[in-house]
């Protein structure tokens, strides 16, 4: 039996590597992963978390309490009772079209918003003799996770005895040869089998997803993901032609309308839902996917400038801000110009002092009809962190403190004129096509507090003409009230010093259970991701460059579901003032990447907050 089962990982690694050579490592490991698979026991099983962990000890029996309820009702971010049923999302479509992006994302989707169990089943991982018996098995043994038999007190296995839930997805790396699995969606026959055999042995409810492409964007789309595989279209096209004489699509006849299903057509353009609106889980898998897309995000994610209250060292409140949070504004509005609304690759400011006026000329040159810096900037003037590297342009200058920039001048001597007398003034070096600046239609979101607001002012808003030939409004702000930053009821307006003369023990109570803890009538980080996720659903959508400006605790957790951070790891991450952050991706499948761009003034240190 060892012999027979290391043959069929071979001949399927072999056979991945031939037709599919750009999947052939992960096939590999997953089906090495596989053979070594053991079922875990029910009381090692971990199901979703349904309570905060700040709650434990209530829900165990104590003197005043011998009998606690020990499962609270459903919390805002926490897998709710709806999720505790069974779901099996095969997707099915064309080669090249974008499914496991699709599979991808809706995992992570149910994961982090949802705090449900999701999982990818890959078909090719079971190809061979006894591959769909497996695969059945595999599926039966994600959902069975119940721990009846467990200790109802043992929070550490997350005290549930509803367990047999969660989202399993069937996709198939190879689409080709997955053909010859019974557990391949491609045709009428196969999808009657799937359904009726998921409902009637794992009474679990089933959900085909299809995408179908066929305007230019797609064919584009398509040609970007052979490339990110190593293929040509010629290729790739062969492989759609050999699949297109086995591939049935859903039949819109009517034929298959006893099955839910959801077909997505040309992505965000056209969604026809079938039996999908009915119920929680539904609708929810169809609002994210309705807004879903393989193509290219870049997002720009900064924090408020500093304000009046960071100054203090307060937490949350609407103050105003600070004079340094207005410099970074302004900068803020230079970065937008040029990164966001442009095609430039990096942006400095640079803040120098009377004395560094005097060597100015050692550090820039005049050439191609403006000032380049002719080496690299280390230890000349202030750049709050940021690198200045070799022909970077000198743009725009602001003379003195407070003041709006301007155009910068184009030769050595006009410049030393324009910051005669000057105490201080600031560079705009920028690196990159300048030519669009501006021009690159782009998006603006901020909270609706006015230091997200105020951050968001001195940014220009021309029209231009869109692709339709309509006016496109550049970076014309959106004000969320679900971006504001986590409400600290209570303890609003109040600094560190003053929350501990309140509650000595709150500090320590946070740092506990920093995701579940919620302040004294106010806000968790479980009710902040809850109502980040239809702002997160609409951002899928977006596919100009945009501009979030927002808080602390919020841009955590968007930083994490941009970076595919799980919930727990993000709320340790810093998204620090007078910086901005870049995060880009796409459907190809390699990994978001992100760039931190800092402006300054000054590199912002603790701000009072680093325990909330």
């Amino acid at each position: 039996a060892e012999k027979q089962r290391h043959c069929r990982l071979v001949l399927t690694a072999q056979r991945v590597r031939h037709e599919a050579p750009w999947l052939a490592a992960g096939s590999v490991a997953a089906g090495l992963m596989l053979a070594n698979y053991s079922a875990p026991s029910r009381c090692e099983s971990q199901n979703p978390r349904l309570y905060p962990k700040d709650l434990e000890q209530f829900l165990k029996p104590s003197e005043l309490n011998p009998t606690p309820v020990t499962l609270p009702p459903p919390f805002p971010g926490l897998a709710r009772q709806q999720w505790s049923q069974r779901h099996v999302a095969p997707i099915l479509g064309l080669p090249m079209r974008g499914k496991s992006h699709t599979a991808r994302e809706l995992k992570r989707y149910i994961e982090f918003f949802h705090g449900s169990r999701a999982e990818i089943f890959n078909v090719m991982e079971y190809q061979g003799r006894g591959g769909d018996e497996k695969f059945f098995e595999d599926l039966n043994r994600f959902f069975d996770t119940s721990n009846s038999s467990c200790d109802p007190y043992d929070f550490d296995q997350t005290g549930s005895s509803q367990g047999t839930g969660g989202f399993a997805i069937i996709l198939s790396s190879d689409t080709v040869a997955s053909t010859q699995s019974m557990w391949s969606a491609h045709t009428k026959w196969h999808r009657r089998w799937m359904a009726q055999k998921l409902e009637s042995e794992l009474k679990a409810e089933v959900c085909f997803i299809q995408i179908s492409v066929d305007d230019p964007k797609g064919d584009k789309y398509l040609a970007d993901l052979a490339a990110f595989r190593g293929m040509d279209l010629k290729e790739s096209q062969e492989l759609i032609n050999h699949y297109q004489d086995h591939y049935v699509p859903i039949q819109m006849d009517g034929s298959e309308d006893g099955t839910p299903f959801i077909h997505m057509m040309n992505y965000t353009k056209k969604m026809v839902v079938n039996k999908m609106m009915r119920s929680f889980v539904g609708s929810s898998v169809c609002h994210f996917l309705s807004n879903l897309h393989p193509f290219e995000h870049k997002i720009f994610l900064a924090r408020h400038g500093e304000s009046e209250f960071n100054v203090e060292m307060r937490i949350g409140g609407d103050s105003g801000l600070s004079p340094r949070g207005e410099e970074f504004a302004r900068r803020a509005a230079e970065f937008a110009k040029y990164v966001v609304c442009g095609e430039a690759n990096d942006l400095v400011c640079v803040t120098v002092t009377e004395k560094d006026v005097v060597s100015l000329h050692e550090h820039l040159v005049q050439l191609c009809g403006c000032l380049v810096t002719c080496d690299d900037w280390k230890g000349f003037g202030d750049s709050s962190g940021a690198e200045v590297n070799r022909y970077m342009r000198l743009k725009r200058l602001q003379v003195g403190w407070g003041t709006d920039f301007e155009d910068a001048p184009k030769n050595m001597d006009d410049l030393r004129r324009r910051l005669n007398g000057a105490k201080v003034a600031t560079l705009v070096l920028v690196d990159g096509d300048t030519s669009s600046a501006g021009q690159v239609p782009g998006r603006l979101w901020t909270s609706s507090l006015r230091r997200t607001i105020d951050t968001a002012k001195f940014i220009e808003h021309p029209v231009l003409t869109g692709p339709d030939g309509k006016p496109y409004f550049q970076m014309r702000g959106q004000q969320f009230r679900n971006m504001d930053e986590v409400y600290a009821g209570e303890y609003d307006g109040l600094t560190e010093e003053d929350i501990k003369q309140k509650a000595p023990n709150v500090i320590e109570d946070r740092k506990r259970d920093k995701l579940g803890f919620r302040y004294p009538r106010g806000e968790s980080y479980y009710d902040v991701i809850a109502r980040l996720e239809s702002v997160m659903s609409h951002l899928e959508r977006i596919q100009q460059p945009i501009l979030i400006i927002s808080h602390q605790a919020v841009l955590r957790m968007m930083y994490g579901w941009l970076m595919h951070i799980n919930r727990e790891a993000a709320i340790e991450t810093q998204v620090p003032q007078h910086m901005i952050v870049k995060i880009t991706f796409d459907g190809l499948g390699g990994p978001p990447v992100e760039r931190r761009y800092p402006l300054g003034p000054m590199e912002m240190a603790d701000d009072g907050q680093a325990n909330f």
